[in-house]
């Protein structure tokens, strides 16, 4: 990394090192990919860049790199969680190379994601809503509404139709924890 590097974009850099150091699923990830032939070199797979745009992050299929973009991740644990959830979908592009134009592969992708990443922790929901914490059903209907989120920003399908797709792989996509321990990531 070149000493005149932009000081938001070192730290962005710095931050996912931390990331990888200290949460335990993000480096259970890691070892996911290189299990499965992707080995995730942090140089070439890791792009942290600016942006005008709401944009916290992303995958981009064509170059398999994770896409952050650190001034719209204003907590290094909204950071992390962010950085685990694009390494979901680094995997499940590695594992069974998705479609992301499949609406249906991409909704299980960001279903996958969104549960198993913190996206849909107690603590997150508490930090962020003024809804109150619904136990019953409360994790699947955040995974949900995280999907469809995540589908309404790379496509130009209607709400109602984003919803049919993800009821009808929900089911399958949620109870996938691959490489986790369903009980390990839902705590």
């Amino acid at each position: 990394m070149p000493d005149e590097i932009n000081p938001i974009i070192r730290n962005c850099y710095e931050q996912a090192h931390q990331c990888i150091t200290k949460r335990e699923s993000i480096q259970r990830l890691l070892q996911a990919l290189s299990s499965r032939g992707c080995t995730f070199d942090f140089h070439r797979h890791l792009a942290c860049e600016t942006n005008g745009e709401n944009l916290r992050g992303g995958f981009d299929r064509s170059t398999c790199q994770i896409i952050l973009y650190p001034e719209n991740l204003h907590s290094s644990e909204e950071f992390c969680t962010i950085f685990e959830h694009e390494l979901i979908h680094a995997y499940d592009y590695c594992r069974v190379n998705i479609d992301f134009n499949n609406p249906y592969h991409l909704a299980c992708t960001e279903i996958r994601a969104a549960s198993l990443s913190n996206h849909c922790s107690l603590f997150n929901h508490l930090s962020s809503s003024s809804r109150p914490f619904l136990l019953k059903n409360q994790h699947s209907s955040c995974v949900k509404n995280r999907a469809r989120e995540s589908m309404e920003i790379c496509t130009d399908l209607p709400r109602k139709k984003l919803d049919e797709i993800i009821e009808h792989v929900f089911l399958r996509c949620y109870k996938d924890t691959e490489p986790f321990d369903e009980i390990e990531r839902r705590k």
